[in-house]
């Protein structure tokens, strides 16, 4: 959901309580898609007669969809390079101290699930810069009505029980580009408690959307999710009623129940020429199933663009063919990277605000952001291709072309290195012309 408001000076006690109340008409939805990652799908809410079977099973391909997902996209961290040292260093620390790696995966993981995560920028009590990951279902964000739909403004709202009165208060926090409004409701009536000027300025939430509809890696399977769950638990049950199917006797109307209870006891049976007992089973066309099932899965595979993983590549599959099975993967993990991209743009220029304020004089749009996929790879043909480049490209352009692949975060390091080791050991590890010395 995208709300655009023109924001005013004055913000309205009116205008809060109406976003909050249009956000919360979206908190079904999003709980069901947590829900659904987490495996608390709808099969397991199913009742059947008491008398019957009622397996509910789960094969959660919403936790798969999104995990396999966040792999590919995140799995390799996102490396940053810039002319200016000194603020890249900066810039790095700042990163560190954040754990900045472990927040874009939770913030993957958040759009993965939701189709959008939040995270917000702070100056702590020590005045480090921070940034963290928020809980979506309690971020509002406002955009202005420009054709450039800049953030005007975000809310974040959040209940806390107060066990004096016990009832619960709903803590709301106005965030503008310059100052921060804390309010706290109670029974509807918003009422003003403090507000804090901030130096960021810019609007200290950044939002990191999926896509433009801003929809989940497997919102669009849910229906396919439950229609495998419900195949696995009936056929489960049509097992169930096979281990319980009824003994049937023909021939012997005068049986009683002692006479039961001792061939359970006994395990025997005594049947004269024309008695007869048989188990009434009921016929399970497996194939049938199979098929239904295998459907399904290969439609999950489809629409998610998440190939099926457990079908093993072959060790010598060539580099065209990796691409062509990961086609789809490789679109859609390029649209979530030029999402991404600008909101770490973001993230970047509020802290060089703070920065700068400090008394420094950085420039954000000086930072390179590259994000290294972690596909498959067939190993020996990237290595040809680097040798083959080799002259062609600087050291540092094909070093930045293998860095994902061969896990190199640092480029510039990576180069100084190299040059201490050819000092070192007298090689050119990376010959400019493209040939290599034999020794």
């Amino acid at each position: 959901m995208k709300i655009c408001i023109d924001v005013k000076d004055t913000i309205q006690p009116e205008l809060i309580k109406k976003l909050i109340d249009l956000h919360k008409k979206e908190l079904p939805r999003l709980k069901k898609l947590e829900n659904y990652y987490l495996g608390k799908q709808d099969i397991l809410n199913r009742d059947l007669d008491a008398d019957k079977p009622n397996n509910r099973l789960v094969t959660n391909y919403c936790s798969y969809i999104t995990d396999t997902m966040i792999g590919f996209f995140m799995g390799a961290p996102v490396t940053y390079t810039s002319t200016n040292k000194q603020y890249l260093e900066t810039l790095k620390q700042i990163f560190n101290v954040n754990d900045e790696q472990e927040v874009n995966i939770e913030l993957a993981r958040k759009q993965s699930i939701k189709g959008t995560g939040f995270e917000m920028a702070y100056v702590d009590e020590n005045n480090n810069i921070r940034f963290d990951v928020l809980d979506t279902d309690e971020v509002i964000m406002i955009y202005d009505t420009t054709i450039e739909a800049k953030p005007s403004m975000a809310i974040r709202y959040y209940n806390t029980h107060n066990y004096l009165t016990d009832k619960d208060i709903t803590n709301v926090e106005v965030y503008t580009k310059t100052d921060i409004f804390y309010y706290v409701m109670e029974e509807d009536i918003l009422t003003l408690k403090d507000t804090k000027e901030h130096y960021f300025k810019e609007v200290p939430i950044v939002e990191y959307y999926n896509n433009i509809y801003r929809m989940g890696d497997f919102e669009r399977i849910i229906s396919l999710q439950d229609n495998i769950n419900l195949t696995q638990s009936d056929l489960s049950n049509e097992l169930s009623y096979f281990r319980d199917c009824y003994l049937k006797l023909v021939g012997l109307e005068g049986t009683e129940e002692e006479d039961i209870q001792k061939m359970k006891e006994n395990r025997v049976l005594l049947l004269d020429e024309n008695s007869k007992a048989e188990f009434m089973t009921k016929e399970i066309n497996d194939s049938v199933i199979q098929n239904h099932l295998k459907n399904i899965k290969e439609d999950i595979h489809k629409t998610s663009y998440v190939p099926d993983l457990s079908q093993e590549l072959p060790a010598n599959l060539s580099g065209s063919a990796i691409k062509q099975k990961f086609f789809n993967t490789e679109q859609l993990i390029v649209s979530k990277e030029r999402k991404f991209k600008k909101a770490l743009q973001t993230r970047i220029r509020l802290i060089t605000n703070i920065l700068n304020l400090k008394g420094a004089n950085y420039n954000w749009e000086d930072i390179d952001i590259k994000f290294n996929r972690n596909l498959p790879i067939n190993s020996v043909e990237l290595a040809d291709a680097a040798i083959k480049l080799a002259g062609i490209t600087s050291r540092k352009t094909l070093l930045n072309y293998i860095a994902g692949f061969v896990g190199i975060e640092d480029v510039d390091k990576e180069m100084e290195q190299i040059e201490t080791e050819k000092e070192t050991f007298n090689l050119d590890l990376i010959p400019e012309n493209g040939d290599v010395d034999e020794q």
